[in-house]
């Protein structure tokens, strides 16, 4: 069973969250920014290099035109000790794969020890005999391990640059050493991304975790950024898609509303200390402030920031960037905890 995000309130970060709570639902109402509290949880991300070159990846296909770098663990350190007594969850992940930077451990300890829950999502390419005890050692509470195929075909159809075999040599080897030696963590979520050439394939990914042991199995609808991408890898099946599809067109299944919980509880910050507006601004165009001198608290709570927040409240469908966004539809197709 997937931990309990209760053990880790205190008392100022439960009023943190009804603060952040109460200010976010009288801003729906008045449709004017009110903020009173800290973000909840933060996304803080390692590197934004990959190993792989998957399709509908900035990080992969290397189209960022923001500069490439890993995490430094002096401006890491810096930023956790502003936000931990506020905030209890952190995702150390945005773009790139997590293990690219060799501080990673450090990373994660360093947070549970000031008792954020921590989560990380990964390829797991980078799993091996020699650092798998390691990796165990400095274990995140939660591993996401994406993997979105079960033979080579499917596999490297969007995984480009590795191999279901490498994947699935990993994952085995992770489970089976975590079982030998009595580790509680991390709890491991299998991710599968559901598209045209693996559609088919989703019984057998279920015996396949089972078989494994992986604590839970999520089934996901793909993101695309192009018509041409949809019509190469949208599943067959509607059910299993978020968009709808036309003439040359698509778009998200449902009305874009005018709200985003996410800029009221997340903050996401980049290797090189940009928060930007939220997860789908993945290549930092809408950077609401820099680290660089001021405070994650300076910028979360700055003019800039707010005016983002009315924009939405306002008019979201005319922000580019969030009319490819999941904020209020259902993505996750299936969850199935072993």
């Amino acid at each position: 069973m997937e931990i309990n995000l209760i053990k880790y309130f205190t008392i100022k970060r439960f009023l943190n969250v009804i603060k952040i709570l109460a200010s976010f639902l009288i801003s729906r109402i008045i449709r004017k920014p009110i903020i009173w509290g800290m973000p909840i949880s933060y996304s803080i991300e390692p590197t934004n290099h990959c190993n792989l070159m998957c399709p509908e990846c900035p990080s992969g296909l290397g189209i960022l035109t923001r500069p490439l770098g890993l995490l430094k663990f002096e401006n890491y350190k810096l930023w956790v000790d502003q936000i931990y007594d506020s905030g209890f969850y952190l995702q150390l992940f945005f773009q790139g794969e997590p293990y690219l930077n060799k501080n990673l451990p450090d990373f994660i300890r360093y947070a549970q020890d000031k008792r954020m829950y921590v989560s990380i999502s990964t390829n797991g390419l980078l799993i091996n005999e020699k650092n798998v005890e390691r990796i165990l050692e400095f274990a995140p509470d939660k591993m996401i391990f994406s993997v979105d195929g079960l033979d080579e075909q499917s596999y490297q159809n969007y995984r480009v640059g590795g191999t279901f075999a490498e994947a699935d040599k990993a994952l085995r080897l992770l489970v089976n050493k975590k079982k030998e030696l009595k580790k509680k963590l991390p709890f491991i979520e299998f991710q599968f991304i559901v598209m045209k050439q693996n559609e088919h394939l989703l019984d057998d990914v279920k015996n396949y975790c089972k078989d494994i042991g992986v604590d839970k199995l999520v089934f996901k609808t793909m993101q695309i950024s192009s018509y041409e991408n949809a019509m190469k890898f949208l599943p067959d099946n509607p059910k299993y898609r978020r968009y709808e599809i036309g003439n040359n067109y698509f778009k998200m299944k449902g009305k874009i509303k005018n709200y985003c919980f996410s800029i009221w509880k997340t903050a996401v910050i980049t290797w090189d200390g940009k928060i930007v507006s939220c997860c789908f601004d993945k290549d930092a165009k809408n950077q609401m402030g820099l680290l660089n001198g001021k405070s994650v608290q300076e910028i979360w709570t700055s003019d800039k920031f707010q005016h983002f927040r009315y924009e939405v409240l306002t008019n979201r469908a005319k922000i580019p960037i969030c009319t490819n966004c999941t904020e209020g539809f259902k993505i996750n197709i299936l969850e199935i905890e072993q």
